[in-house]
């Protein structure tokens, strides 16, 4: 089979376990990538920190995840230059299945105008129960399907983006307020991802990989907290956010028009 997807892998050069890990897995499955130079929140210029607020709209951006923001801002400028339609990135911490082959190899699985595919179960250990539309496309032989999200489910481990997605993230409003993955896949605090109409492969094809990672350099959630207090007024923007989509996601369930999928990683 003929790759048509083109992949990148973020990595940061401190972090060559990571790479030697999913170079392996990548190159077994005969799966061509280019290496993307990870942004360091701990050793890089604070003016390539600034794509992104150190305080947004649900509590403090680590520099860490700032880092990570900027080093998705440098995939969507890559695949722009690029002379394909879509691209999909890996942080160098995921883990694919055997079936991740076929999904680069044929576009058929891509449902028309998509703009933005996650492809990750984010928290591989739990089950997640989604709010899904209907199915719009299959992918590997019929194994999985491709769904509109109409609620959060954050990670930026594996995602697809198309040109036209690359070029509307690249011109959105910056700072900016909210972490990468929040930004792409919280419909709650980002109307980029409204714009991007999120969806998502289910069942997942990639998962972060705690063995791989042994512990986050770009991680997006675990900033430090210093105080209770601190955390519970973050926890409140965060119920606040959340809470502004419910009328509208009980609209979708009561009309039949999205139902809850419980999500896990197969």
């Amino acid at each position: 089979m003929k790759q048509v997807i083109p992949v990148w892998v973020i990595n940061l050069t401190k972090r060559p376990d990571r790479l030697k890990a999913i170079a392996q897995r990548l190159d077994a499955l005969g799966i061509e990538w280019t290496r993307l130079e990870a942004v360091d929140g701990a050793n890089c210029d604070e003016g390539e920190l600034n794509i992104s607020k150190q305080y947004g709209k649900i509590g403090e951006i680590s520099s860490g995840a700032r880092a990570c923001s900027a080093s998705h801002h440098k995939f969507w400028n890559e695949l722009i230059s690029s002379n394909s339609k879509f691209g999909i990135i890996l942080e160098d911490d995921v883990e694919l299945s055997d079936d991740f082959k076929n999904l680069v190899c044929n576009l058929s699985w891509i449902p028309k105008d998509s703009k933005l595919i996650k492809l990750e179960k984010a928290a591989p250990d739990k089950s997640s129960k989604l709010l899904l539309g209907p199915k719009l496309s299959c992918a590997v032989n019929n194994t999985r399907q491709v769904r509109k999200m109409y609620s959060r489910h954050c990670g930026t481990a594996a995602y697809l983006l198309s040109r036209e997605g690359a070029e509307i993230a690249i011109n959105w409003q910056k700072p900016f307020s909210v972490p990468i993955d929040h930004l792409l896949f919280n419909e709650t605090v980002s109307k980029l991802c409204t714009v991007l109409n999120s969806l998502i492969l289910i069942p997942p094809i990639s998962w972060q990989s705690h063995g791989v990672g042994q512990g986050s350099n770009i991680n997006n959630e675990k900033i430090f907290i210093s105080s209770k207090r601190k955390y519970f007024f973050r926890s409140l923007r965060r119920a606040y956010y959340e809470s502004r989509l419910w009328p509208y996601q009980l609209l979708l369930l009561i009309i039949g028009a999205a139902k809850i999928i419980t999500v896990t990683k197969k």
